[in-house]
């Protein structure tokens, strides 16, 4: 019988989740998202609900870093981004206002 272990892991901007201090690439297009990780005696799988993403063999040596064959294909097509622009949050406008209106908030709460 084999035995399984389940945890949930977010994927780092490069493409890595950590486990057991070991960081185990998978395919870019999954930065920054909530995946499973099933590991087992000898393999580590990663899935993305019931899809599985990306499977290793188990790096004994914490510190370690293992790729994925073609973890990054088709990331210079997007000009390096892993994210849509578009999702990114941008500046908006910020009232600027005198030091005076908070000196008065503090005197309020303080009074």
């Amino acid at each position: 019988m084999t035995v399984y272990r389940y945890e949930s892991r977010r994927v780092s901007r490069d493409g890595f989740i950590s486990y057991d201090g070991v960081r185990y690439g998978v395919p870019w297009e999954y930065s920054s998202r909530q995946v499973t990780v099933r590991a087992g005696k000898d393999r580590i799988e990663i899935f993305d609900g019931l899809q599985r993403i990306s499977e290793h063999a188990v790096e004994p040596r914490s510190g370690r870093i293992v790729y994925l064959e073609g973890q990054y294909r088709g990331l210079a097509e997007k000009h390096g981004m892993a994210f849509m622009p578009s999702a990114r949050q941008t500046a908006g406008n910020v009232e600027k206002r005198s030091l005076a209106v908070y000196e008065e908030l503090l005197e309020v709460s303080n009074g």
